[in-house]
Protein backbone atom coordinates (compact mmCIF):
# COMPACT_ATOMS: atom_id res chain seq x y z
CA UNK A 1 0.00 0.00 0.00
CA UNK A 2 1.21 3.52 -1.16
CA UNK A 3 0.55 5.03 2.35
CA UNK A 4 2.83 2.77 4.28
CA UNK A 5 5.21 2.74 1.66
CA UNK A 6 5.66 6.42 2.19
CA UNK A 7 5.39 6.22 6.21
CA UNK A 8 8.21 3.79 5.88
CA UNK A 9 10.65 6.24 3.74
CA UNK A 10 9.66 8.87 5.83
CA UNK A 11 11.07 7.56 8.62
CA UNK A 12 13.83 6.36 7.48
CA UNK A 13 14.72 9.87 6.15
CA UNK A 14 14.66 10.78 9.57
CA UNK A 15 11.18 12.47 9.32
CA UNK A 16 9.59 11.84 13.35
CA UNK A 17 6.12 12.09 11.97
CA UNK A 18 4.44 12.28 8.76
CA UNK A 19 1.00 12.75 7.97
CA UNK A 20 -1.50 13.15 5.05
CA UNK A 21 -3.83 15.44 3.93
CA UNK A 22 -6.24 16.04 0.88
CA UNK A 23 -4.93 18.38 -1.25
CA UNK A 24 -7.99 20.83 -1.13
CA UNK A 25 -7.47 24.65 -0.46
CA UNK A 26 -7.41 25.53 3.34
CA UNK A 27 -9.67 28.00 4.76
CA UNK A 28 -7.30 30.57 5.52
CA UNK A 29 -7.26 33.07 3.08
CA UNK A 30 -9.80 35.65 5.07
CA UNK A 31 -7.26 35.38 8.49
CA UNK A 32 -4.13 35.83 5.95
CA UNK A 33 -6.12 38.71 3.54
CA UNK A 34 -6.42 40.10 7.67
CA UNK A 35 -2.90 39.85 8.59
CA UNK A 36 -1.68 41.28 5.69
CA UNK A 37 -4.41 44.21 5.82
CA UNK A 38 -3.24 45.30 9.16
CA UNK A 39 0.59 44.87 7.99
CA UNK A 40 1.30 42.54 10.62
CA UNK A 41 3.90 40.88 7.82
CA UNK A 42 5.97 43.42 8.44
CA UNK A 43 8.93 44.00 5.02
CA UNK A 44 7.67 40.14 4.27
CA UNK A 45 6.05 41.60 1.04
CA UNK A 46 6.72 38.15 -0.65
CA UNK A 47 3.61 37.05 1.57
CA UNK A 48 1.33 39.52 -0.30
CA UNK A 49 2.21 37.42 -3.55
CA UNK A 50 -0.86 35.26 -4.25
CA UNK A 51 -2.31 34.65 -0.92
CA UNK A 52 -5.39 32.27 -2.41
CA UNK A 53 -2.49 30.44 -4.13
CA UNK A 54 -0.93 30.03 -1.32
CA UNK A 55 -3.98 27.93 0.08
CA UNK A 56 -3.78 25.41 -3.03
CA UNK A 57 -1.61 23.07 -3.64
CA UNK A 58 -3.63 23.07 -7.31
CA UNK A 59 -1.39 26.24 -7.73
CA UNK A 60 1.90 24.45 -7.37
CA UNK A 61 1.00 20.90 -9.30
CA UNK A 62 -1.81 20.89 -11.19
CA UNK A 63 -3.90 17.63 -10.53
CA UNK A 64 -2.73 17.71 -7.29
CA UNK A 65 -4.54 14.94 -4.61
CA UNK A 66 -2.39 14.53 -1.12
CA UNK A 67 -0.11 16.61 0.41
CA UNK A 68 2.40 14.65 2.57
CA UNK A 69 3.62 16.41 5.36
CA UNK A 70 6.78 15.62 7.34
CA UNK A 71 7.93 16.78 10.23
CA UNK A 72 12.05 17.17 11.57
CA UNK A 73 13.40 17.84 14.93
CA UNK A 74 15.89 20.22 13.98
CA UNK A 75 16.94 24.23 14.97
CA UNK A 76 17.39 25.70 12.41
CA UNK A 77 20.47 28.01 13.44
CA UNK A 78 22.19 25.03 14.35
CA UNK A 79 24.46 23.31 11.43
CA UNK A 80 23.25 23.02 8.20
CA UNK A 81 20.86 25.06 5.99
CA UNK A 82 18.01 23.26 7.66
CA UNK A 83 16.04 23.92 3.86
CA UNK A 84 18.58 21.64 1.98
CA UNK A 85 18.44 19.09 4.74
CA UNK A 86 14.29 18.49 4.29
CA UNK A 87 14.84 18.90 0.26
CA UNK A 88 16.89 16.56 0.56
CA UNK A 89 14.80 13.98 2.61
CA UNK A 90 11.98 14.93 0.59
CA UNK A 91 13.60 13.92 -2.04
CA UNK A 92 14.20 10.31 -0.62
CA UNK A 93 10.36 9.97 0.32
CA UNK A 94 9.32 10.99 -3.46
CA UNK A 95 11.86 8.56 -5.08
CA UNK A 96 10.43 5.74 -2.79
CA UNK A 97 7.20 6.36 -3.78
CA UNK A 98 8.51 6.88 -7.81
CA UNK A 99 9.43 3.38 -7.08
CA UNK A 100 5.96 2.06 -6.74
CA UNK A 101 3.99 4.29 -9.06
CA UNK A 102 6.44 5.67 -12.01
CA UNK A 103 3.79 7.69 -13.73
CA UNK A 104 2.92 10.09 -10.56
CA UNK A 105 4.19 13.31 -10.17
CA UNK A 106 5.65 15.29 -7.24
CA UNK A 107 6.23 18.77 -6.21
CA UNK A 108 8.56 19.21 -2.68
CA UNK A 109 8.12 22.26 -0.60
CA UNK A 110 9.72 23.96 2.48
CA UNK A 111 9.41 26.73 3.83
CA UNK A 112 10.39 29.28 1.05
CA UNK A 113 7.86 27.55 -1.26
CA UNK A 114 4.50 29.60 -1.53
CA UNK A 115 2.12 27.33 0.14
CA UNK A 116 0.70 27.65 4.10
CA UNK A 117 2.50 24.91 5.28
CA UNK A 118 0.94 24.81 8.97
CA UNK A 119 -2.71 24.73 8.23
CA UNK A 120 -1.47 21.55 6.17
CA UNK A 121 0.64 19.82 8.54
CA UNK A 122 -2.74 20.20 10.81
CA UNK A 123 -4.98 18.52 8.61
CA UNK A 124 -2.57 15.91 8.30
CA UNK A 125 -1.83 15.81 11.99
CA UNK A 126 1.55 16.37 12.19
CA UNK A 127 0.07 18.86 15.48
CA UNK A 128 -2.43 21.81 16.35
CA UNK A 129 -1.42 24.91 15.87
CA UNK A 130 -0.40 26.92 19.10
CA UNK A 131 -2.05 30.42 20.52
CA UNK A 132 2.19 31.21 19.37
CA UNK A 133 1.01 30.45 16.08
CA UNK A 134 3.58 27.43 15.57
CA UNK A 135 2.58 23.42 15.15
CA UNK A 136 2.84 21.77 18.21
CA UNK A 137 2.96 18.04 18.15
CA UNK A 138 1.99 16.14 21.41
CA UNK A 139 4.79 13.72 21.84
CA UNK A 140 8.13 16.59 20.83
CA UNK A 141 6.50 19.62 21.35
CA UNK A 142 7.19 22.37 18.65
CA UNK A 143 10.98 22.54 17.99
CA UNK A 144 10.91 20.89 14.46
CA UNK A 145 10.67 22.31 11.12
CA UNK A 146 7.72 21.00 8.21
CA UNK A 147 8.37 19.90 4.67
CA UNK A 148 5.53 18.87 2.19
CA UNK A 149 5.07 16.80 -1.13
CA UNK A 150 2.34 17.52 -3.12
CA UNK A 151 1.64 14.75 -5.35
CA UNK A 152 -1.17 13.74 -7.56
CA UNK A 153 -1.74 9.91 -5.73
CA UNK A 154 -4.89 9.54 -4.88
CA UNK A 155 -3.45 8.28 -1.10
CA UNK A 156 -5.62 7.83 2.34
CA UNK A 157 -5.83 10.80 4.69
CA UNK A 158 -5.29 11.09 8.22
CA UNK A 159 -7.15 13.07 10.11
CA UNK A 160 -6.28 16.09 12.99
CA UNK A 161 -5.15 15.78 16.35
CA UNK A 162 -7.05 17.48 18.88
CA UNK A 163 -5.88 21.17 20.05
CA UNK A 164 -4.37 20.78 23.31
CA UNK A 165 -3.91 24.73 24.29
CA UNK A 166 -7.21 24.70 26.21
CA UNK A 167 -6.65 27.89 28.28
CA UNK A 168 -2.96 28.17 28.49
CA UNK A 169 -1.41 31.11 27.78
CA UNK A 170 2.19 31.21 28.67
CA UNK A 171 3.60 31.67 25.33
CA UNK A 172 1.21 35.04 24.98
CA UNK A 173 2.59 35.77 28.14
CA UNK A 174 6.14 35.21 27.96
CA UNK A 175 6.78 36.81 24.68
CA UNK A 176 8.64 40.25 26.12
CA UNK A 177 7.60 42.33 23.51
CA UNK A 178 3.76 41.50 22.65
CA UNK A 179 4.09 40.11 19.25
CA UNK A 180 1.49 37.46 19.78
CA UNK A 181 -1.19 39.80 19.06
CA UNK A 182 -3.87 37.44 19.23
CA UNK A 183 -4.21 33.52 19.52
CA UNK A 184 -2.00 32.16 16.29
CA UNK A 185 -1.80 36.27 15.54
CA UNK A 186 1.91 37.23 14.96
CA UNK A 187 2.88 40.82 14.83
CA UNK A 188 6.17 40.24 13.01
CA UNK A 189 6.96 43.78 13.73
CA UNK A 190 7.70 43.28 17.38
CA UNK A 191 9.12 39.62 16.87
CA UNK A 192 12.83 39.18 18.08
CA UNK A 193 13.04 36.08 15.59
CA UNK A 194 12.05 38.74 12.89
CA UNK A 195 13.99 41.46 13.80
CA UNK A 196 16.99 39.72 14.52
CA UNK A 197 16.74 37.43 11.62
CA UNK A 198 14.96 38.98 8.40
CA UNK A 199 14.93 42.52 9.54
CA UNK A 200 17.49 45.29 7.65
CA UNK A 201 17.82 48.46 8.72
CA UNK A 202 17.74 50.15 12.53
CA UNK A 203 15.54 48.33 15.22
CA UNK A 204 13.18 50.51 17.53
CA UNK A 205 15.19 51.20 20.65
CA UNK A 206 12.46 49.75 22.42
CA UNK A 207 12.84 46.46 20.92
CA UNK A 208 16.79 47.09 20.23
CA UNK A 209 17.32 47.09 24.39
CA UNK A 210 15.98 43.44 24.91
CA UNK A 211 17.79 41.91 22.07
CA UNK A 212 21.03 39.83 23.18
CA UNK A 213 24.86 40.69 21.56
CA UNK A 214 24.79 38.11 18.89
CA UNK A 215 21.46 37.21 19.16
CA UNK A 216 20.01 35.04 16.39
CA UNK A 217 16.00 34.18 16.08
CA UNK A 218 13.90 33.95 19.34
CA UNK A 219 12.30 30.87 21.13
CA UNK A 220 11.23 32.61 24.23
CA UNK A 221 7.23 31.72 23.52
CA UNK A 222 8.42 27.99 22.32
CA UNK A 223 10.66 27.75 25.65
CA UNK A 224 7.73 28.98 28.16
CA UNK A 225 5.60 26.01 26.14
CA UNK A 226 4.27 22.94 28.40
CA UNK A 227 4.72 20.90 25.72
CA UNK A 228 8.46 21.91 25.13
CA UNK A 229 9.04 21.14 28.95
CA UNK A 230 7.93 17.52 29.14
CA UNK A 231 4.82 17.88 31.04
CA UNK A 232 1.58 17.20 30.71
CA UNK A 233 -0.93 19.75 30.07
CA UNK A 234 -3.38 18.91 32.41
CA UNK A 235 -0.35 19.73 35.28
CA UNK A 236 0.49 22.54 32.95
CA UNK A 237 -2.51 24.21 33.78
Amino acid sequence: MMNELIRRAAKDAGFFAVGIARAEPVPEKARLDDWLSRDLCAAMDWMRRGPAERCDPQSLLDGARSVVCCALAYRFAAGRDYHDIVREKLRRVADAAKSGEPGARFKLCVDTSPILEKPFAVRAGIGWQGKNSVVINPNIGSFFVLGEIITDLELEPDGPVPDKCGDCRKCIDACPTGAIVSPKVIDVRRCLSYLTIEHKGPIDDKFAKIIKKGQYGCDICQNACPFNKGENYDTAR
